[in-house]
């Protein structure tokens, strides 16, 4: 039986939420997921097949060996591929972990006080794997130092976190937070003298990462190469419009309603996924025809009250947003369009954001347009509104500078570097 990469897709994310994971988990596993689809897309393949898994790791590991990816990206990337080839040969992921080739296994009795910490703390799924595997190289490091437990002090501890971190920089979180764990567990039963309050000490926060947003140009191409001659190039339209021209996000999008469009008032309600909190947008004429003429002339006749639904048969709605990324991908490609790190569909949220900034907006009337709970939360999304970040650029005009370096400089130019005027 053929099924499509994207159904196989579906299935995966759908056992992942039953297995219990965190909303955070299923946007890595999604991620992982999207990438595979966007390298399918490229090309031209739609079908499942059995030489899509290991076509898409040995791409992934020369991404890795090249330095375009961390370990720890490598790594979730062979875990999601591993449970998408699980479900795809026999209908249902492996989540269990793979084979007993543990890098750290401590001694039994340390065993034993990993599971009671866990247990303790009702750790489950993911976040029991995690804390596990740190705990394990913790007690291991105590077993090579000869130290027993009764002996324990922070500042061993912290060496332990000093020594993690040579290895584990972008995962110090978790570092801190087994740490954590375990020093409490060992002063709340007597097994340790320790005083040090780890839930003190915060990891440094990964950079802010700049995702450009599609330009206004970018988005005229990707428009300019949608046939709305056809079924999904009709439906794809509208799914772009109504993301660029409102700023919707992709998992709100594929559960638009057809009642939650008011077509006198020219609006649209949705209660937010991401935070169950209800948003009413403005709808533009453009963005009202393009949604109206798929309604009326290509959606498949359904039971479903979703406005978009997949053209092929079964005709549903759509199971994830991993579809929204692959309608971008495909425009993009046609259009010429760059790809640049990180800039998915959700980077037309971005555009909406940035084109109603450049027009003059207020930072907090944007915010209540993206749904956001503080206008702050809309800040990343103005980063490349160069208008805005020149208010930022201001110069020294008036601020008499009489130490340091750029006195120093200022000393050395002439007068009319500084005065904008003839030297005199």
């Amino acid at each position: 039986m053929e099924r499509t990469i994207q159904g196989v897709v579906d299935g995966l994310i759908l056992q992942v939420k039953e297995y219990g994971s965190r909303e955070p988990t299923i946007r890595l596993y999604r991620n992982v997921c999207g990438s595979l689809i966007n390298h399918c897309n490229k090309k031209g393949d739609e079908q499942y097949t059995n030489l899509i898994p290991d076509e898409f790791l040995k791409k992934a590991e020369e991404n890795f060996e090249n330095g375009k990816h961390c370990y720890e990206y490598y790594r979730l990337t062979k875990r999601t591929i591993r449970l998408l080839d699980t479900y795809a040969r026999t209908g249902k992921a492996d989540f269990s972990r793979r084979g007993n080739h543990k890098k750290y296994v401590p001694s039994p009795e340390h065993q034993v006080i990993i599971k009671m910490i866990l247990d303790e703390n009702k750790l489950v799924n993911d976040a029991w794997l995690e804390m596990d595997r740190i705990m394990r190289q913790f007690f291991c490091f105590l077993e090579d130092a000869s130290v027993e437990i009764s002996s324990l002090d922070d500042n061993i501890l912290f060496q332990f976190i000093q020594i993690a971190s040579a290895t584990k920089q972008g995962t110090m979180y978790r570092v801190v937070r087994a740490v954590k764990l375990i020093s409490e567990y060992l002063k709340k039963h007597g097994m340790a003298k320790l005083k040090a309050e780890f839930s003190m000490i915060q990891a440094k926060s990964a950079p802010v990462r700049m995702i450009a947003p599609y330009s206004h140009d970018e988005i005229s191409q990707i428009m300019g190469c949608v046939n709305v001659e056809t079924p999904y190039g009709m439906r794809d339209r509208a799914i772009l419009l109504l993301a660029f021209e409102t700023g919707l996000r992709a998992i709100d999008i594929i559960k638009l309603r057809q009642s939650d469009i008011d077509w006198r008032k020219a609006e649209v309600y949705v209660t937010q996924s991401k935070t169950s909190e209800p948003l009413t947008l403005p709808l533009s004429g453009m963005v009202m025809n393009a949604v109206a003429d798929y309604i009326l002339k290509t959606r498949p006749e359904s039971d479903s009250s979703n406005v978009f639904l997949t053209l092929k048969s079964p005709r549903k709605p759509f199971a994830s947003s991993c579809a929204m990324g692959s309608i971008i991908e495909k425009y993009c490609v046609l259009a010429g369009v760059e790809k640049k790190p990180f800039r998915s569909f959700h980077s037309l949220r971005r555009s909406f954001a940035t084109e109603l900034s450049a027009a003059g907006v207020p930072l907090p009337t944007i915010s209540q347009l993206l749904g956001h709970k503080s206008f702050k939360e809309a800040r990343p999304y103005l980063t490349y509104d160069r208008s805005q970040i020149f208010f930022c650029a201001t110069g020294f005009d008036g601020i008499p500078i009489t130490g340091g370096i750029y006195a120093c400089a200022s000393a050395a130019l002439p007068s009319a570097f500084l005065e904008g005027g003839d030297e005199k």
